[in-house]
């Protein structure tokens, strides 16, 4: 597996590889799911057909962020990232409740019969193809330090975890029925909707608290903020002036904007100014990788 995922060098093979596989597990899932009736392994198939949307549009992003700014995006194209992501997390979340809500209705009504020869030979197969696109799509993920697959990764994850219980699911209906207890297995698909969509609402949670953080501009938290700070502090020890910083994360890429009030009496020319955005990204660079960096010297504490 592992030899398999150096071979995705760069986002845009990972997300087209997802693609296919969602083609194919949404074709197999759905069609199957209507063959045995049984509402589980649907939703798992609508699950992945909903994925492959998502990931349709995961790539459209991929191909926008790593264009350079123009004169309609002035600050390029790197927060169409994190709208993305809200966008696939809320309508997972979506897919989840209504899933929760149809296994609820299905189980009040006295459930439903299904062939569970069938469904146990989806669940197995599914569970295994599913766990080996996660695990490499996780792997990408890691290696090209990329928030889109790793969103994308986070989806075949819900999709392994759906798959592998059915499997659980459908192996203990089996059980019941071997031990004369088989007038209850009509419960066990709205059981298994129910707790695998309410389980699955937990992974979009996660993405969209992540992402709405970007969209919304909140300062980032951990150790980028706080080394930001300390350089900041650092500037206003070793100059004498006052620095007021504002930092956001949007996408890949951070900004960073330094205000410095310059007091009477000091001076600073074009050279001392640039050799001081020079010292500053020395410092912070490696932190930050790609920045929108912006660093404004006045005396008036109107312009901070």
């Amino acid at each position: 597996m592992a030899l398999f995922s150096h071979v995705i060098s760069t986002e845009k093979q990972a997300l087209t590889l997802s693609l296919f596989g969602c083609i194919t597990f949404a074709c197999f899932g759905v069609g199957y799911g209507l063959f045995v009736g049984s509402h589980a392994i649907l939703l798992d198939g609508v699950f992945t057909l909903f994925s492959m949307g998502m990931t349709g549009l995961g790539l459209v992003t991929a191909y926008l962020v790593t264009r350079p700014d123009d004169a309609r995006f002035q600050y390029g194209y790197a927060h169409f990232e994190p709208i993305a992501n809200v966008i696939n997390g809320t309508l997972i979340l979506l897919l989840c409740l209504a899933a929760l809500y149809g296994g609820l209705t299905t189980l009040n009504a006295g459930g439903r019969e299904i062939n569970l020869d069938h469904a146990l030979l989806y669940a197995a197969v599914s569970t295994f193809f599913c766990a080996a696109l996660y695990r490499l799509e996780a792997q990408a993920a890691e290696r090209l330090d990329s928030e889109l697959v790793r969103v994308d990764a986070k989806e075949w994850q819900v999709d392994t975890i759906l798959s592998a219980t059915l499997l659980l699911g459908f192996v203990i209906a089996m059980g019941l029925e071997q031990a004369g207890y088989g007038r209850y297995n009509r419960y066990i698909d709205p059981v298994l909707v129910s707790v695998l969509a309410l389980c699955a609402t937990l992974i979009p949670i996660k993405v969209l608290g992540r992402n709405l953080r970007e969209v919304l501009k909140i300062a980032p938290e951990g150790e980028v903020q706080q080394k930001v700070q300390a350089e900041v502090e650092a500037l206003r020890q070793r100059y004498g002036v006052e620095c007021y910083s504002h930092l956001a994360k949007s996408g890949r890429r951070f900004e960073l904007e330094l205000n410095i009030l310059v007091p009477h009496g000091q001076e600073w020319p074009v050279a001392r100014q640039d050799a001081l955005r020079q010292e500053l990204w020395g410092r912070l660079g490696d932190t930050l990788g790609e920045t929108w960096l912006s660093v404004c010297f006045t005396r008036e504490a109107r312009w901070l």
